[in-house]
């Protein structure tokens, strides 16, 4: 993948929340869609082929379900825009997955970052997401986004509250859980593989 293949790549990954905005779409919901889409995946497993030669048009549709007749996001430099092209470079620099990004670093969050850190230098932004990383870990975070509790969890999932609390505590115990446990939790809390992969 060479430099000038990827920032089409970035291109397009920032323009795709542009036209979410545009197209009055809620930005949390397209973001969840965009998480589970072809186009993250590939990116994600570094699997560059023609995927990537579609119309952003048809790239959108893929993602949202949402059809659109004409790209009005070229040479837009939003908000949204910013938020897509700084998740790209936090990806690439951290080698986090995007859910592990979009949960730790939520959009509505990211959106409101913009006035602040839009015209500065994407370091600060890595150690801004970086000093968010001690503040949660990833199963609070799941918790507190799903308005669950430890015991709902251990109900549904049969994972003993003991343990459930140990990855609470400490995001390096829930890297190294058995399969079964995070296949348990990924189903549970519905999000991608990928983010419990360290």
């Amino acid at each position: 993948m060479s430099n000038l293949d990827l920032r089409m790549i970035k291109d397009t990954f920032s323009r795709l929340f542009v036209l979410a905005k545009q197209n009055k779409m809620n930005l949390e919901a397209f973001s969840i869609s965009l998480l589970k889409s072809v186009f993250v995946e590939k990116i994600e497993d570094d699997k560059y082929d023609d995927y990537f030669n579609k119309s952003i048009l048809d790239i959108f549709y893929d993602i949202s379900g949402y059809q659109i007749d004409k790209d009005t996001s070229y040479g837009v430099f939003d908000d949204a825009f910013w938020s897509g092209s700084t998740y790209f470079e936090l990806h690439f620099i951290l080698k986090k997955s995007f859910s592990y990004l979009f949960l730790k670093l939520p959009l509505p969050l990211m959106l409101d970052l913009y006035k602040v850190y839009h015209e500065m230098d994407i370091s600060l932004m890595v150690n801004y997401f970086k000093n968010l990383e001690v503040k949660k870990t990833i199963l609070k975070s799941l918790l507190e986004m799903s308005h669950s509790s430890i015991r709902k969890v251990s109900e549904t999932t049969k994972i003993k509250e003991s343990t459930l609390n140990k990855y609470v505590s400490s995001d390096e115990t829930l890297y190294n859980a058995s399969f079964q446990n995070i296949n348990k939790l990924q189903k549970y809390f519905d999000v991608p593989y990928s983010l419990f992969i360290n």
